[in-house]
């Protein structure tokens, strides 16, 4: 079944513009009182002798959250680099759908500067080799630079990209025109800061809370990790979607599940590759000062099983499961890989922040359940306006002509 090209373009010029609901009322309300819970949670945390975990689980969501959320706009800015189009303007609206949790993200940024004693060990033991570099008011001051300038551009390129004249570019797949001037300047600019400033957030975030230990590959895996995470964030958003809105979306196209199969599948080697790439270089210079970040995490329990876990839901599964065309075209697999790598994700960003601070056991109680839960109803609010643009873009999308 296929609709005439004037009734197709007028259909999407009506819808594609406009909020399809994604979202219950009573959805709604739970989402906020997750965030309500996380709040009482980690204040109840600060208050009963447990705020070491308390900020332990506010870093470890904001890493989280935040990353799948910026790497998104990456995701929607190396669409317009490679041109590609092969959902219209489905596929960009569904990249850009988290964007409204990178604001909060940079606001929350500022709240780390209140336990930075409990988080940052140089605090209260300064290293003089290190000074510095590792001094609380540069760390903030450069970071929180780096955050303004991506929150910056991530809202300008979302502007840009849900403007008519980047909304008609997306639809006409048959053309090789470039895309505006104006996007894909902002898009290239957007990719390199985001490999910069992801980097400065784990050398600071991250590799501080361990200030002996360095890698110069470091920076590479944190970012390849958010972008990842990305992308099996809006492959599982697609799913739940194709399920939502009815018999005639986008997502009901088995060629669009299909290539966001291939983007998990694809870079979730490209995932593994650097983690081998770092641990080869670690593992054949055997310097104590190098080893001592690898050997702790993936030879010792208790942290040594989530670290298989890690493997396991990030590359392991998706390889195996994915390696076929049937797979990635079924919403089910798709989903459940998609579920899978969001909760690899956290457990990865989980086992690179918590041994630091806590190394003999795995600090996980009542307040980082909570904590967690508020972030994810945060990112979920955050998210919802985007996910009903991509509802709106995806129910206009002529996929019956692609079948």
């Amino acid at each position: 079944m296929s609709a005439e090209p004037q009734t197709v373009g007028t259909a999407i010029e009506e819808r594609s513009g406009t909020a399809a609901p994604v979202a219950s009322s009573a959805f709604k309300f739970l989402l906020g009182v997750l965030v309500l819970l996380g709040i009482l949670g980690f204040l109840a945390g600060l208050e009963s002798g447990q705020a070491d975990h308390a900020w332990q689980a506010y870093l470890v969501n904001l890493l989280v959250w935040l990353g799948i959320a910026q790497g998104g706009m990456v995701l929607s800015a190396a669409f317009y680099l490679t041109q590609g189009r092969w959902a219209g303007t489905t596929q960009y609206r569904l990249a850009e759908a988290f964007v409204g949790f990178i604001p909060l993200g940079f606001v929350l940024f500022w709240f780390l500067y209140l336990g930075r004693a409990r988080i940052f060990p140089w605090v209260l033991h300064p290293i003089a080799q290190k000074a510095a570099w590792l001094n609380t008011p540069f760390l903030f001051a450069r970071d929180g630079l780096g955050l303004a300038l991506m929150t910056v551009l991530s809202l300008v390129l979302v502007r840009l990209s849900r403007g008519p004249q980047a909304a008609a570019w997306q639809r006409n797949a048959a053309d090789i025109e470039l895309p505006p001037p104006a996007i894909r300047r902002t898009a290239v600019a957007l990719a390199i800061l985001f490999a910069v400033v992801y980097s400065l957030i784990a050398f600071d975030l991250v590799m501080s809370l361990a200030p002996q230990w360095h890698s110069t590959l470091f920076g590479w895996y944190f970012f390849g990790g958010a972008f990842w995470s990305a992308i099996v964030a809006s492959a599982l958003s697609a799913v739940v979607l194709r399920g939502r809105l009815g018999a005639h979306n986008a997502f009901r196209n088995p060629t669009v599940l299909h290539d966001l199969g291939k983007l998990v599948f694809a870079f979730s080697i490209f995932w593994v590759y650097l983690v081998f790439a770092q641990y080869i270089v670690i593992w054949y210079g055997n310097i104590p000062v190098e080893t001592f970040f690898i050997v702790h995490r993936v030879y010792h329990m208790p942290w040594e099983a989530i670290s298989y876990a890690v493997v396991i839901l990030m590359w392991v599964a998706p390889f195996l499961v994915l390696l076929g065309v049937r797979p990635k075209k079924s919403p089910a697999i798709l989903g459940t890989i998609a579920c899978g790598g969001l909760v690899g994700v956290w457990l990865e960003r989980y086992l690179l922040v918590v041994p630091s601070l806590s190394p003999r056991a795995i600090p996980f109680g009542w307040v980082e359940l909570l904590v967690t839960l508020g972030f994810f109803g945060a990112f979920v609010l955050c998210s919802l306006p985007g996910l009903e643009l991509t509802a709106a873009a995806a129910l206009a999308e002529p996929w019956e002509e692609h079948q």
